[in-house]
């Protein structure tokens, strides 16, 4: 049956002759760590092909057998010789199977590795880190924090938690420092009250102090791809910092402004304007990411990424197993067990399985595919959920839109790139030189002729700044316009 088996994520096929010990070692190290495990078959081609051990010392088996021991001691595999006939004599194959062990499984040389897709993929520091966290062999949230209780905190956030948690557990006269050393925000160190990572998350004043990628960038791209070099041009690129109920509460408002309203004709048979994307779907989709990404991962942030056809948001670290893409409505595991407590408490968070299955029916209800769950290799591993807007259907219902607003006569005068001006100031109210240039992809002072030559036209009004190029100064949309 092995030629029937062709490699996959969980076969492996290597032949007999010249085997590395060290490489056998990866593969071990890689089976253990990944939640289905493997096999390795030793005597085949790549393409399941019995080759046999013909002319090879028992020894070599033998090795094969007891190797584990030496270059990767935690792996508990498990052996089979499988008689296989090879130019019509009899042989024999090496059949490991290699089973998930829940810990991280590393080789003598401090190495780990993991299974991408039908990749080998070795971790980095950041990564085993994470992987021991999530298996419980290490917390990262309950790590003690370098920050002074309570000068170090956002005394509100910390008020509406405790309240929070007092009327939602009975828990009427608890003081605020039992509360949260109740919930492992807190902790005793020689007697004096420290916190740990899950409160810097919380209500930290500055908590990129030890944990740099403790924030939001949303970016919105005027074509379906990023560019690189000088054709990366997002039209709006911003980062929103702080604690994470800070991150939530800001990276809202700024996705609310780049979800443009769209008209599309629904199940009825009407014709609806609703926003690109609804926002139980995003709004989910972003705390989900704030909540149970990983912050072993200190230097990457979330992303939040529009693009004419989608939205994407990236979450630094991998699935929590046993979730994976296939899974994720109806199993739930969390990376940070107490804080994603929490922000339950203070209202951000429901069950896991519940908050994507809301991804997925309010999309249903805006008539949108269904959202995707993606784990990759991004300079480290990430999940991504994207969210698809069916651009066909909903473009030009918006244009439609915005040519009334400028009116059609107005509208027919204008250029294709003036178009992409005009559009953009009617969905975000105003321009500046510098989105106009990103937007279109012109110069920047042909980008100023453009926005100039509008404003004679009577589609946009300059508003200047306080002096000569105040980064403040920008273009409306003129009055008669409006």
């Amino acid at each position: 049956m092995m030629a029937t088996f062709g490699e996959d994520r969980r076969i492996d096929y290597k032949q007999s002759r010249r085997i590395s010990m060290d490489d056998y070692a990866t593969f071990l190290s890689m089976f253990s760590n990944t939640p289905e495990g493997g096999v390795i078959v030793y005597g085949a081609d790549s393409k399941g092909n019995a080759l046999g051990f013909k002319d090879i010392s028992h020894n070599v088996i033998n090795d094969l057998e007891r190797t584990h021991t030496t270059h990767c001691p935690l792996a508990k595999p498990e052996f089979k010789r499988i008689p296989v006939v090879v130019d019509g004599k009899p042989d024999i194959v090496v059949a490991i199977y290699v089973p998930y062990i829940g810990r991280l499984v590393e080789t003598n040389k401090d190495e780990a590795y993991t299974r991408y897709g039908d990749s080998k993929h070795k971790m980095s520091d950041e990564e085993k880190r994470d992987f021991r966290s999530t298996r419980q062999e290490s917390s990262f949230e309950l790590d003690i924090a370098p920050y002074q209780f309570p000068n170090d905190f956002d005394l509100r956030t910390i008020q509406d938690f405790c309240d929070a948690y007092r009327e939602k557990e009975g828990q009427k006269n608890w003081k605020n420092e039992e509360v949260l050393l109740d919930r492992y925000l807190l902790t005793h160190k020689d007697n004096v009250l420290v916190p740990t990572n899950a409160l810097v998350l919380l209500a930290a004043k500055d908590p990129r102090r030890t944990i740099p990628g403790c924030r939001v960038r949303v970016q919105r791209f005027a074509s379906d791809t990023e560019g690189v070099g000088s054709n990366y041009s997002p039209v709006r690129d911003k980062f929103i910092e702080g604690n994470v109920v800070q991150i939530i509460k800001g990276s809202s408002e700024l996705i609310r402004e780049l979800n443009y309203d769209v008209t599309w004709l629904n199940a009825e048979g009407k014709f609806v304007t609703t926003p690109e994307y609804p926002q139980y779907a995003w709004l989910e989709a972003l705390v989900n990411a704030c909540v149970h990404r990983s912050y072993s991962f200190s230097g990457s942030e979330i992303t939040v990424k529009f693009f004419p056809s989608r939205l994407e948001v990236e979450s630094p670290g991998g699935f929590v197993p046993p979730v994976n893409e296939t899974t994720i409505y109806h199993t739930r595991a969390a990376r940070n067990a107490h804080f994603m407590d929490a922000m339950r408490i203070l209202g951000y968070v429901r069950m896991a399985r519940e908050g994507t299955r809301r991804i997925r029916e309010s999309m249903k209800e805006y008539g949108l595919p269904e959202p995707k769950f993606q784990q990759e290799v991004v300079h480290g591993v990430v999940v991504r959920v994207v969210l698809e807007n069916d651009q066909q259907s909903r473009e030009r219902a918006t244009d439609a839109d915005v040519a009334a607003h400028f009116g059609v006569d107005r509208w027919k005068m204008l250029q294709d790139h003036e178009i992409k001006i005009a559009a953009y100031t009617f969905r975000n109210e105003r321009i500046q030189v510098s989105e106009a240039q990103r937007l279109t992809g012109r110069t920047w002072g042909t980008s100023k002729k453009d926005l100039d030559r509008m404003v004679r036209s009577g589609v946009l009004e300059f508003k200047p700044g306080a002096f000569t190029r105040d980064p403040s100064a920008h273009y409306i949309l003129t009055k008669k316009s409006q």
